[in-house]
């Protein structure tokens, strides 16, 4: 293989000569010649160049992986719309170190679109309401990732942690996510999370409390459903008796 380096005709462009070279090697399966005929590894190349260069000379993100990279070591070098413009992928991004608190608010979520990130690989990467609150994103923007409220809680969004994120209000969290009587209580929201101002009163009374009303305590609904089953069965009886069946 080094043989025929030396003697290949790459063009009269040098750069895309080696670019194809590099792929023709990345396909193959042969890339531990890469560096040989790029003459450096990506992890000096990105020293002293940018990467609109690093794209000639046939880098990938996948270069990242098998140089150990890191996010931040990328970060360093080359801004956010730069990496974009390499290819980087939610899958490779994260291999190397992404992690929630660099997503950049809601702001941000354009990019994690653009690394064409699927709400499944979001969901398992931003698996607890910590992870969620790294993000810094509102409510609409955890609705557009996919996120319900039903998840929210599963993560551990409840009314204590909900109050520590920014732009996480009951006014917000109804618009968005519209959530159950049921939902609300699972999460905590009762008459006591107003106190000492932790949640505002009266969005709770308007929004909330109007819900939490028509939940039933499970021993009241569990009594419901006994007189309900009593009431079917002297009905049956009585249907029986009218029929002359018995």
């Amino acid at each position: 293989m080094i043989y025929i380096y030396k003697k290949m005709d790459i063009g009269y462009d040098r750069k895309t000569g080696i670019s194809s070279m590099v792929e023709y090697l990345r396909e193959t399966d042969q890339m531990g010649m890469a560096t040989k005929i790029r003459g450096m590894t990506f992890k000096k190349f990105i020293k002293n160049n940018n990467v609109e260069s690093a794209i000639n000379y046939g880098f990938s993100p996948l270069d990242c992986l098998a140089e150990n990279i890191t996010w931040g070591t990328l970060r360093r070098a080359f801004s956010v719309d730069s990496i974009m413009k390499f290819g980087m992928t939610f899958d490779i991004a994260t291999k190397i170190g992404l992690e929630p608190s660099h997503f950049g608010g809601d702001e941000g979520f354009d990019i994690i679109k653009r690394m064409k990130a699927t709400d499944q690989e979001l969901h398992d990467f931003i698996n607890t309401i910590h992870k969620l609150k790294q993000t810094k994103w509102s409510p609409a923007i955890a609705k557009e990732a996919g996120f319900s409220f039903e998840q929210l809680i599963e993560m551990g969004g409840n009314v204590n942690t909900f109050q520590s994120m920014d732009q996480w209000t009951i006014k917000q969290m109804v618009l968005e996510f519209q959530p159950s009587g049921e939902q609300w209580l699972q999460a905590g929201f009762d008459a006591k999370c107003t106190e000492d101002g932790k949640w505002e009163e009266e969005h709770y009374r308007k929004f909330i409390a109007t819900e939490t009303a028509n939940v039933l305590p499970p021993e009241v609904e569990e009594a419901n459903k006994k007189l309900v089953s009593k009431d079917y069965i002297l009905k049956f009886d009585a249907n029986k008796i009218l029929s002359g069946k018995i």
